[in-house]
């Protein structure tokens, strides 16, 4: 089981609980991971998984030909809630990501978010927060079972003493919402497998120019599908 790191959470006197991060990196420009603590490197993401068996080839063209769109908007809808989630239940400073001083709150309408303050600012106000803490934020976690690596948006405790895991997705206003269960299952069984906590439900944080939408599945169906979709991918494309 990983050790936490405590910090106090902001306006309340209740101890937040942080989980520590796993001995494990991101290559950004590849999107892929390896192990720091031996000689290890995953041959495939979360993403990648579940991009082979649930996306046609149409889809993938279309992603890639929208990435310029798209991809700008994400990192900065997740760098934005990254940010609020550190400052507002105060993350100890080892956990801060290189050049962000989460001591200052977040303002969806400057610097460096002000471009999609429309997407940012509603999940900012969504009445969820009011509710939880925020327990772990852009948490890289692997299965060495299954040789494949993720990174979790968020770990959410509950007033009840389960945990949950977040996932934010960002649309175009015409955008379409997915089923997001499987890369939440991934999530939550890699959470479990490393940090041993009750996990009850995965969350989407749907962010949309002007409002937000959170969609919530129960632990178990999230596993399910992630376990199918894996499945899937082990029959189709890893015939080892």
């Amino acid at each position: 089981m990983q050790a936490v790191v405590r910090a106090a959470t902001s306006g309340s006197q209740d101890r937040v609980e942080w989980l520590q991060p796993l001995p494990i990196s991101r290559d950004d420009s590849t999107w892929t991971y390896s192990l720091t603590d031996r000689y290890h490197w995953f041959p495939v993401s979360i993403t990648g998984v579940i991009a082979k068996v649930c996306k046609n080839e149409d889809a993938l063209a279309w992603i890639e030909a929208w990435r310029d769109v798209w991809e700008p908007r994400g990192n900065t809808c997740h760098a934005a809630l990254q940010h609020f989630a550190l400052h507002n239940w105060q993350a100890p400073p080892q956990l801060w990501p290189a050049g962000l001083d989460a001591r200052v709150p977040v303002d969806p309408w400057g610097e460096p978010y002000g471009a999609y303050g429309d997407w940012i600012a509603p999940v900012l106000a969504e009445p969820l927060w009011g509710h939880v803490q925020v327990v772990a934020s852009e948490l890289m976690l692997y299965d060495a079972a299954r040789n494949v690596a993720g990174t979790l948006d968020l770990v959410l405790r509950f007033p009840d003493g389960s945990y949950g895991i977040a996932d934010l997705k960002s649309l175009s206003e015409k955008g379409k919402k997915y089923d997001t269960r499987a890369q939440l299952g991934a999530g939550i069984t890699m959470s479990e497998q490393h940090y041993r906590v009750p996990i009850s439900r995965g969350l989407t944080i749907w962010a949309m120019p002007g409002q937000c939408e959170v969609k919530t599945h129960t632990a178990a169906e999230c596993r399910r599908r992630w376990g199918e979709v894996f499945n899937s991918y082990v029959r189709d494309w890893r015939p080892f």
